[in-house]
């Protein structure tokens, strides 16, 4: 069963109470495992992150069960300091309810396509509740519930998964783990340049859930105004009855990502990087204040012409021209074979790109 309910976060908790008891949750006398989608230190308003309104909920439907919220937010960042900013670690405590950076999780080993995986080992003691944010993405197109399981990983893995490749590693993945139920938040959603700040918040106005995540992950492309087939990392399936609102009545055109990142004439294309790379540039280019003659001399070369940052595994010449730089291991060879500079590590270091500005 899938449920669609037009929704706002003052609104939501009698709607996720329904939502559950319409699809039949029954978490028997497991307890709860709450997976998130809490990349950054992002507001809630910013439409990057699930709104902590909707865990709430989960927090006081569940309240007599031993509850875990669950999350490992995007290579580079501090969980730990990521679910303290966004309020998670405060709703935890107010509810009583255990909050854990999966970095840290106690892990054990399964069998996928691609060999051995570390997964933590709460997740299959635990009913799990994935609770994803719709979202377009710079790499995948959009972010969903198949897509928000990339935060149950070990740092090391998430990095392995880009040189998969993430349309492959994704669906592999949901083939060994499976939410028992799954929300995609899409009161406030993301489109554009997403997943993160620099996308666009957009106003969609619903709640959706059930309790088949890929089934429902079909169901958020289609009000995202996707066709079936075109994100890569979702197999299609047959949409199953709704209750609620009609989807074609909610359905919205999200504005898809480019594929890279511009500001100015400064621009990244990833190509296939984790986010790594993208927060090592973009540590070092905020750096640029506290050394003058750099940030002069790079301001000037950025007003004469185009500056290029290339990363990823699939690194290749870009169409818009402009003076390039390839950052990090996977960009290694593409470099060496069109005798481009290159800033190496994985990540690099933010003061070796510094260094090449």
């Amino acid at each position: 069963m899938l449920y669609v309910r037009k929704a706002s976060y003052r609104t939501v908790k009698p709607l996720i109470i329904e939502a559950l008891q319409a699809c039949h949750f029954d978490p028997g006398s497991k307890p709860i495992l709450i997976k998130p989608n809490v990349v950054n230190a992002h507001k809630p308003s910013s439409g990057a992150i699930t709104h902590p309104a909707i865990v709430e909920a989960l927090l006081e439907y569940f309240g007599g069960k031993r509850c875990t919220i669950a999350e490992s937010s995007v290579l580079g960042t501090d969980t730990d300091h990521v679910l303290d900013a966004t309020g998670y670690k405060r709703l935890a405590a107010r509810y009583g309810a255990n909050i854990v950076n999966l970095q840290n999780a106690k892990r054990v080993s399964v069998k996928w396509r691609f060999g051995e995986l570390l997964l933590p080992s709460i997740l299959f003691e635990s009913a799990y509740i994935n609770v994803a944010k719709m979202k377009t993405h710079i790499l995948t197109g959009v972010t969903l519930c198949l897509k928000n399981q990339k935060g149950l990983l070990l740092d090391q893995d998430k990095m392995r998964f880009h040189r998969i490749g993430l349309q492959k590693a994704i669906p592999a993945l949901f083939e060994v783990v499976k939410p028992d139920f799954a929300i995609i938040d899409a009161i406030l959603a993301l489109e554009g340049e997403g997943p993160g700040r620099l996308g666009t918040p957009k106003e969609v106005g619903v709640i959706l859930a059930g309790d088949d995540a890929l089934a429902l992950d079909n169901l958020g492309l289609y009000i995202m105004g996707f066709e079936p087939g075109e994100i890569e990392h979702i197999p299609v399936v047959e949409l199953t009855e709704t209750m609620g609102e009609r989807p074609e009545a909610v359905r919205r055109r999200f504005k898809r990502s480019k594929g890279y990142y511009r500001k100015g004439k400064l621009y990244y294309f990833p190509f296939g990087a984790c986010s790594g790379c993208s927060n090592s540039i973009s540590s070092a280019i905020k750096a640029l204040p506290g050394h003058p003659l750099k940030l002069a001399c790079f301001l000037l070369k950025a007003i004469l012409r185009k500056r290029v940052f290339i990363a990823g595994i699939n690194a290749r010449f870009p169409d818009c021209g402009g003076e390039i730089l390839c950052v990090g291991d996977c960009a290694s060879k593409f470099a060496r074979d069109n005798n481009l500079p290159l800033v190496p590590g994985c990540p690099p270091k933010p003061q070796d790109i510094l260094g090449m500005l």
